[in-house]
């Protein structure tokens, strides 16, 4: 009995044992399956930050097309951007706020026709015959007839004058002295251009915007070969007519501070590759012109014209923030064409928010009130018109801001920003409503800036900060006296000739 007692506690033994084996690989089995499971979670956690990452980045490319999508459909006619840089793709539109009428094209009933007069005898310089000696119809001999008709032509010629100097020594016969004519610093060589070639070459670069080879082969095709200035020359006549014009631009400076309404505004150029500035100062008679190597508060300060004007003077400007700081003193108007363009660009790309176009029919309507007012005579609205124009503007205002609210999109926040600004500049911007005296656009200075893109365009850049510079005061020069009804070759001849005008003599002072 105990041989089977004991055969039966082996037995129950190889079970226990059997049993254990079988759960350690079960435990084996289940450690395997959680760390593989543990695994499985660390993948998928990863695996669901890449997703909340490209899901991130998909958004962030979704609101990138929007913003991008937005300048496909930004042109000319309903932002800031000049209509030539339209994308070749895309059609051109030419903002154009003119209305169609009746009347035909070219000169209306009553107008006097615009055409050269008839020679006096007096004027004529040549006389050109044109004689027929056989007949046209059978080729006979023709007779001249008393019947004289004639036409008179105005053309020009280019002459090249060619001019020996005589510098003479002279002996006094009292004391003998020898005297030895001094010759003038511009008869140095032994041969040089005259102040008609470095006039000419100084017009077509800074009236003409023509590139500097091309205007030495301009040059030389007027003369007919004769003339054959090199690049470096006339290069050099530009930096000698910006150092004679030194006197000038700091005159000009003056003036320009004592202004009572002020235009300013800047446009990129290229400086060796690099993106500088040039900056415009001015009014309807003044232009004053500098160049910088970037568009900031220093450049601003270095002209030494925003820091000294007081508060009395308006300056007119297109938003440029860099004006409402404690530094200066003058009051800042806003340009309103700018304002028309941004509410047009709203009411282009969210066509369900209509308070951009109220608010654009609300100032054009003001402004043609202002315009049929000042015809009038009049000097001002009256209180009870400008308390009426701002209660209209502050309903618009309130009603953009409600439909802004739901709006999420790229142009949402563009609109945010705009009822945002005209919200907190309203006053700047309506100047022009509480006194008629002040402007409603800064166009004057986009006009004054836009021959300078066109130079951009056609000679592509300046060299050098100097000479950027050099160009700003010669453009200064020419065209404070276009301004003031002095022809810009006149006022580049006497520069040239060593006489140039004086702001004093431009203005008639």
């Amino acid at each position: 009995m105990g041989g089977n007692y004991t055969k039966s506690l082996y037995n129950d033994y190889e079970k226990l044992f059997d049993e254990h084996t079988k759960l350690l690989e079960e435990m084996k089995l289940y450690k395997n399956e959680h760390i593989l499971l543990e695994q499985e979670i660390r993948l998928n956690r990863k695996l669901e930050q890449e997703l909340e990452e490209k899901n991130a980045e998909i958004e962030a490319l979704k609101k990138e097309i929007l913003r991008l999508n937005g300048f496909l459909n930004i042109d000319g006619n309903n932002s800031g951007i000049p209509t030539s840089k339209t994308p070749i793709n895309k059609k051109k539109r030419i903002p154009n706020s003119r209305k169609k009428t009746e009347k035909h094209i070219g000169g209306q009933p009553g107008h006097i026709q615009s055409k050269l007069e008839k020679f006096q005898e007096d004027e004529i310089t040549e006389n050109i015959e044109h004689p027929v000696v056989s007949c046209p119809e059978c080729g006979g001999k023709m007779k001249q007839l008393d019947e004289d008709i004639t036409k008179d032509e105005t053309d020009y010629e280019v002459v090249v004058v060619k001019k020996r100097h005589h510098f003479h020594s002279y002996e006094c016969t009292k004391c003998g002295v020898v005297y030895r004519q001094p010759i003038p610093c511009n008869l140095k060589e032994e041969n040089q251009y005259g102040s008609g070639v470095k006039t000419l070459g100084l017009l077509l670069m800074n009236m003409g915007n023509v590139s500097i080879n091309k205007t030495c082969k301009m040059i030389e095709g007027l003369s007919q070969q004769e003339l054959k200035p090199s690049e470096g020359y006339i290069i050099k006549q530009q930096k000698k007519a910006a150092e004679a014009l030194k006197y000038f631009e700091k005159e000009l400076t003056e003036e320009i501070k004592h202004q009572e309404v002020l235009y300013w505004d800047d446009t990129v150029i290229m400086i060796n590759t690099a993106r500088g500035c040039l900056r415009f100062y001015g009014t309807e008679n003044l232009a004053l012109y500098k160049a910088h190597l970037h568009k900031d508060k220093e450049g601003l300060d270095s002209d030494g014209i925003l820091p000294v004007l007081p508060e009395e003077t308006v300056v007119m400007h297109d938003h440029n923030k860099v004006n409402y700081n404690e530094t200066y003193s003058f009051s800042n108007i806003e340009c309103n064409a700018h304002l028309l363009r941004d509410l047009q660009k709203i009411a282009d790309n969210l066509k369900e928010h209509k308070w951009a176009e109220k608010m654009k029919g609300l100032i054009n309507d003001t402004y043609k009130e202002r315009e049929e007012a000042i015809l009038k005579g009049k000097e001002s609205f009256t209180d009870e018109e400008i308390e009426n124009f701002f209660e209209k503007f502050n309903k618009i205002v309130l009603e953009g801001i409600a439909n802004n609210k739901e709006e999420n999109s790229y142009y949402g926040n563009e609109e945010r920003k705009l009822l945002n600004r005209i919200a907190e500049y309203k006053n700047n911007y309506f100047a022009w409503i509480t006194n008629f005296d002040l402007p409603f656009t800064n166009n004057l200075s986009e006009r004054s800036l836009r021959g300078t893109k066109s130079k951009m365009k056609i000679s592509g850049q300046f060299q050098t900060l100097e000479y950027a510079e050099y160009y700003a005061i010669v453009k200064s020069y020419i065209e404070t006296c276009y301004r003031n009804g002095i022809n810009e070759y006149t006022a580049l001849r006497r520069l040239c000739d060593g006489n140039p005008y004086t702001v004093a003599e431009i203005l008639g002072i």
